[in-house]
């Protein structure tokens, strides 16, 4: 028995060994991809489908601030234009399911920094939709904001046309009814699901939010501003 004990010793080290190489593997290979994206999105620093991409992988590698960082630095940049800034609030939003709830408050001031600085460069439904989504996280006793999301969601409303993706434009109408259910309207929160669900009645969350239980949809509504639960930002659907 003692020695095969002794055979099986190294056998489990070399096992326990070999995954930690593959694993080191995996991450030096991130690394690598990572360095090459944000090359290409120095390179073109208004591609948010690139910049995007490039988050994704930093959210799988956990590289969250290496995207924050790079992003930002970019958005400083002489001659900027409003989607580095954009890309760079998506970045800090990817962070705050990880973050603490301090940390929370300082990633969402500094998303919608960057999105009003966009919005001076070039007013899109995309940034007002971002930057009235983060405000309604924000805790309503204490901050307010709320009032100010859904001001910013009715103000993407605006800048609709027939090219805005309705992938887009169903989460607009989503978001705003979610923020009318948070200032405890739902006779408002409804309304703004009901005009969505005119334009996409297919549209699975507006389906969902629309359900008779008040109680399911304050569920739904929760667990969608819950600050814990990630948001997908991969943009896919929503820029072309």
């Amino acid at each position: 028995m003692r020695r095969r004990r002794a055979r099986l010793v190294p056998a489990l080290l070399a096992c326990v060994c070999g995954g930690a190489v593959l694993t080191a593997q995996a991450g030096r290979a991130d690394l690598v991809k990572l360095a090459e994206f944000e090359q290409a999105v120095a390179a073109n620093p208004e591609n948010l489908r690139v910049a995007a991409d490039y988050r994704q992988l930093a959210i799988a590698s956990s590289q969250f601030d290496r995207a924050i960082d790079t992003l930002e630095r970019l958005s400083k940049r002489k001659g900027r234009g409003p989607n580095i800034l954009i890309s760079h609030a998506l970045a800090c939003v990817d962070k705050v399911p990880v973050a603490g709830d301090i940390r929370r408050l300082y990633l969402g001031r500094d998303a919608m920094d960057s999105l009003t600085k966009s919005i001076e460069l070039k007013p899109s439904v995309l940034a007002y939709y971002v930057r009235g989504v983060v405000n309604l996280y924000y805790n309503n006793f204490i901050f307010k904001r709320i009032p100010r999301g859904i001001g910013d969601l009715n103000r993407a409303l605006t800048l609709v046309t027939p090219d805005t993706p309705a992938l887009l434009l169903a989460r607009v109408y989503v978001s705003l009814g979610d923020g009318y259910w948070r200032l405890e309207d739902p006779a408002k929160a409804r309304d703004a699901w009901a005009r969505g669900a005119e334009q996409f009645p297919d549209d699975p969350t507006l389906k969902r939010r629309r359900a008779p239980d008040e109680r399911n949809v304050a569920d739904q509504v929760f667990s969608a501003l819950y600050a814990g639960t990630r948001v997908d930002t991969s943009l896919r659907g929503v820029v072309p």
